[in-house]
């Protein structure tokens, strides 16, 4: 009896991974660039945190379908309207999804700015978007000093709008972040702002996906 649980607690788990990769694959495309050994790691450490929970208990359980407006947007009508909206037309939009995909973005923007890499960046930005960061990373490839930005952390990724215009969605999203600015020179040397001292700042980003497209990524148009 206990080899036959062990073997369905295996099979078990086998679905688990594979589902976590799924959703993971969903946040921000199947093109988003996104390291799949970070993936598996993400999917590995989601099935430890059902390793413990009795088989029978898992079988009898179902995962229960996110609300697409979340508790503390249910008071604004027209963000909770554009969500809704979205959902009619995309039966495949989860809110919560959208919302880690977006901060995965949002990290993975500022770093690739900060380091000058143009292909990251060609990911998740709209072509005028890129335009505009690229050419503010050539407008300052020769210069004496230049600017680092370090996140320490998202405290917060609040949705403020949401439109559904014929198939195209946006999504407008505040971000209230923790960073340290600092300029360095030529040499790596710190010559601007104090690497121990921790900023809080507020970004509004834009998203845009066309909802009646196969290409499931969304892409940023407005920082």
């Amino acid at each position: 009896m206990n080899d036959s649980f062990q073997y369905g607690d295996i099979i078990f788990l086998g679905i688990v991974a594979a589902f976590v990769l799924f959703r993971l694959r969903a946040m921000l495309g199947r093109n988003s660039g996104l390291d799949p050994r970070e993936m598996w790691k993400n999917a590995a450490r989601n099935v430890s945190q059902v390793k413990n929970v009795p088989f029978s208990d898992r079988l009898s359980k179902k995962v229960s379908e996110e609300d697409i407006v979340p508790q503390q947007l249910q008071g604004n009508q027209m963000v909770s309207a554009g969500l809704k909206a979205i959902k009619a037309v995309d039966a495949s939009f989860s809110t919560s999804d959208f919302l880690v995909g977006a901060k995965i973005a949002f990290e993975w923007v500022l770093e690739a700015f900060s380091k000058g890499d143009k292909d990251k960046l060609r990911m998740v930005l709209s072509e005028e978007r890129f335009k505009h960061f690229s050419d503010e990373i050539d407008a300052h490839k020769n210069e004496d000093a230049r600017r680092e930005t370090t996140l320490v952390s998202v405290l917060a990724t609040d949705i403020t709008e949401v439109f559904l215009k014929g198939n195209m969605a946006s999504v407008t999203i505040q971000f209230t972040t923790e960073q340290i600015n600092i300029m360095r020179d030529k040499d790596n040397k710190v010559v601007g702002g104090d690497p121990s001292q921790i900023e809080k700042a507020i970004d509004v980003w834009t998203f845009e996906r066309d909802v009646s497209s196969r290409d499931p990524n969304w892409k940023i148009v407005a920082t």
